[in-house]
């Protein structure tokens, strides 16, 4: 594939945004496309990181004619931290999607996003209205191929060195998607695994894997629902796939037919409960057990046990306000995050109809494990991005290592910073599941642009600080390319 190197550079909208300081900063429009740049280096990098920090999310929120809504609508950027044995080096670049396309041609959002509504009329959308790429979200391979994604079934592929844009993967099966979980799985393999939706009378969610070099994904397993959950991601054991159904539950007449955002075609059922499927990877079987109406983004990890059981642990939220609290409105006014996200471990075993679940008492989002162990074997360290639960106005200002048996916790704080996602990247030499950095965005008051904590993923202390040449809007996940 070509990259589409003919398309201009995005423009920023700096005059359009509003004036914000500090570490609201993270939050604004206005981010630039820059070729190749140093990265200052305070402290000592480990002589065995090489590699590219892949970091993806909104960056471009304001328009001359409109804006969007959501911190999760914004069009998005790359940005890439080269690490080498002479030094660090920094470019960034927009995603050439239809969605930006559309946008930056018309002045104001066209396409639909998350929350804020697209602009094709009644007829358009019977005709079919065109349907978000601005893959602003999460970054996998398939073999060689990387790509990026939102909650369609768009592929957008992408050079992790130049930060090109390859355009959508071409698929070519019949698997009927009309959403996708942003959060895929590449196993040992190469293949990739992901969970989508078919919207209709009765939903379905369907388990497929696409294989390096295929353009057909495989249909591995379906799980047939009156009305789908919200699903944003699903966990693997070597055995299953586990996928969660919360109690946001899609109108598919409102998805085909209405004018709303994208978000705004779920509504908040707590009566119809929630459940938790597993996927048998063999022979497509699905066994269910229910659970109290709850909301996820994420999960920690998956494992099979010996006695056959399946063990799962999720960041899980009570109900569906935390979309509220992540509306650009509120996060730029510095309300900060009501909704807490409450580690959570459950037990799966034959026989019963319900989950048993545990509640770890700690707050944990963006969580983390040994890249290793993910749908392979059971970690017993995670990391995450946590906030003071006592704090009404808070938002993620702290790293966590959390030991999963004895519930111990370690953290890590930049002082008045925000602190996102934390990235394990493995010492390939070592043994340990915490031979590891994490690589950790960070962005303080003071900050001139977003500073990378690179932390010892075992003691948490920081050996080194990469100060990148301008604020990086703030994303929410990141890639290690080697």
């Amino acid at each position: 594939m070509a990259a589409l190197l003919d398309t201009p550079p995005a423009a920023p909208a700096r005059s359009f945004t509003p004036s914000l300081s500090g570490r609201l900063r993270g939050f604004a429009s206005g981010a630039v496309e820059i070729d190749d740049a140093p990265v200052r280096v305070a402290g000592r990098l480990p002589d065995w990181l090489r590699g590219r920090l892949l970091l993806n999310g909104p960056a471009l929120w304001e328009l001359p004619q409109g804006r969007y809504q959501h911190w999760f609508d914004g069009l998005a950027m790359l940005h890439r931290l080269h690490i080498g044995a002479d030094g660090v080096r920094y470019r960034s670049r927009y995603f050439r999607s239809q969605s930006q396309a559309t946008a930056l041609a018309a002045g104001r959002p066209v396409i639909g996003e998350f929350d804020t509504p697209g602009t094709a009329g009644f007829f358009a959308r019977l005709r079919g209205a065109p349907v978000t790429d601005n893959p602003a979200v999460v970054m996998s391979q398939l073999g060689s191929t990387w790509f990026a994604v939102t909650e369609t079934p768009t592929l957008m592929a992408f050079d992790p060195d130049t930060l090109a844009t390859h355009g959508p993967l071409p698929l070519a099966d019949d698997a009927h998607l009309h959403l996708m979980a942003a959060h895929g799985c590449s196993d040992a393999a190469g293949n990739y695994w992901n969970v989508g939706t078919t919207l209709g009378p009765q939903c379905e969610l369907k388990l497929f894997r696409l294989r390096p070099g295929s353009t057909r994904r495989e249909v591995v397993g379906r799980i047939k629902l009156p009305k789908s959950g919200y699903l944003h991601g699903f966990a693997m054991t070597p055995s299953h796939a586990i996928v969660w159904d919360t109690a946001m539950r899609a109108q598919a007449l409102a998805f085909r037919f209405g004018a709303r955002a994208y978000i705004r075609n779920f509504r908040w059922s707590p009566e119809s409960g929630s459940a938790l499927y597993a996927i048998a990877l063999a022979d497509g079987s699905v066994r269910r057990w229910a659970l109290p109406a709850m909301m996820c983004f994420h999960a920690v990890q998956a494992w099979d046990e010996p006695d056959g059981s399946l063990g799962l642990e999720l960041s899980v939220y009570p109900d569906a306000s935390i979309f509220e609290d992540l509306r650009l409105d509120a996060l730029r006014q510095g309300r900060g995050q009501q909704a807490l996200p409450m580690l959570t471990r459950y037990r799966l075993r034959d026989g019963r109809a319900d989950a048993e679940a545990e509640s770890l008492g700690i707050a944990l989002e963006l969580p983390q494990v040994n890249p290793a162990r993910w749908g392979r074997a059971r970690a017993g360290i995670a990391w995450g991005a946590s906030l003071d639960t006592a704090d009404p106005r808070g938002f993620l200002d702290r790293t966590l290592r959390v030991d999963l048996a004895s519930r111990d916790v370690k953290p890590w704080r930049r002082g008045g910073a925000v602190q996102l996602e934390p990235l394990c990247v493995a010492n390939p030499a070592g043994s340990a599941e915490d031979d590891a950095v994490l690589l950790v965005p960070t962005l303080a008051d003071g900050d001139a642009g977003t500073v990378i904590g690179v932390l010892d993923a075992r003691t948490m202390e920081c050996l080194a600080e990469l100060h990148t040449p301008q604020v990086v809007p703030f994303g929410f996940h990141a890639a290690w390319a080697g």
